[in-house]
């Protein structure tokens, strides 16, 4: 994580620059090689439980600087950067290797958009050592968005086009036409600054073939029901608001997924209703984190 190539962000907040800027210098990425792959990660904070997300989509770790701030007083929490693979077998196997030289227990699964996609293709595969399942705002899987063919012309496209096609994909879900407050609208500006600087440091025609061919095999492989899961005793939530993109698979998350609950926010900010009130949703999620204790209703 390095702080130079982010220099340029201080000139859109000085206030958010000043916090991400602490938070690279306060938390060092670890590294670990598995089969010629190098994985790299960051795990911090204490707690009970053991809050996992994913990097690598988009952008690296430090896209998730904010979830790590917001967690980590009272959590341990791991992100990992899965962008080395395009096997979800092979994934989910690289980020056990992480959980376990972090001896990481009482597992909290955590995905959101695209990481929600790695989330439920990790969760498959490893249902038995989670205790909770959170998603907000993610697709579920479904064979016909699988287009196999595009990885073919993607293979060929240039390098810029390819990266523009993906900003613009970004760009249209984090549309709203809501007011909001001057600092979240700050903060929000800062966020969006620090993914076009991931475009040009981090995004590269393998990092994002890489995850589409992810996506790809979660659409064709990876479909669920609650048989899928044999004796889970653990909780789902399904974060979501009725304007956002993927609503309409809110309603197969909810029928496949074992003990799930679900939280809606108010309709308006669509696919960044959970960046716009940030502090009510990390407040949901640590509300359903301590009640994993109970177990499922």
């Amino acid at each position: 994580m390095n702080e130079k190539r982010f220099d340029s962000l201080k000139e859109i907040s000085h206030t958010e620059y000043a916090k991400f800027l602490s938070f690279l210098r306060s938390h060092n990425e670890k590294r670990i090689e598995t089969n010629g792959k190098e994985i790299p990660y960051l795990a911090c904070g204490e707690g009970k439980w053991t809050l996992l997300t994913f990097a690598g989509g988009w952008g690296g770790i430090e896209l998730a600087y904010e979830f790590v701030l917001g967690f980590e007083g009272r959590n341990r929490v791991i992100v990992v950067d899965i962008s080395a693979f395009d096997d979800p077998d092979e994934m989910a196997r690289g980020v056990n290797q992480v959980l376990d030289r972090e001896k990481a227990e009482r597992l909290v699964v955590f995905g959101q958009s695209l990481t929600g996609i790695i989330g439920q293709s990790y969760f498959k595969r490893n249902f038995g050592r989670v205790d909770g399942l959170i998603l907000t705002n993610t697709p579920a899987p479904r064979r016909e968005r699988s287009k196999k063919w595009a990885l073919v012309l993607l293979r060929f496209f240039p390098i810029g086009l390819l990266k523009s096609l993906a900003r613009r994909k970004l760009t249209r879900l984090s549309e709203f036409k809501q007011a909001i407050p001057a600092e979240i609208r700050e903060r929000r500006r800062f966020a969006m600054g620090l993914l076009g600087r991931m475009t040009a440091v981090y995004w590269s025609r393998q990092n994002l073939l890489n995850i589409l061919k992810l996506a790809f095999a979660f659409n064709e492989r990876d479909a669920y029901t609650r048989d899928s899961f044999p004796g889970w005793r653990g909780k789902a939530l399904n974060i979501t608001s009725e304007d956002d993109d993927y609503y309409p698979d809110v309603e197969f998350l909810m029928k496949n997924l074992p003990n799930t609950e679900i939280f809606k926010f108010q309709t308006g900010f669509g696919h960044v209703a959970p960046q716009i009130h940030r502090d009510h949703f990390y407040g949901v999620i640590q509300g359903f984190v301590n009640g994993l204790d109970e177990g499922p209703a």
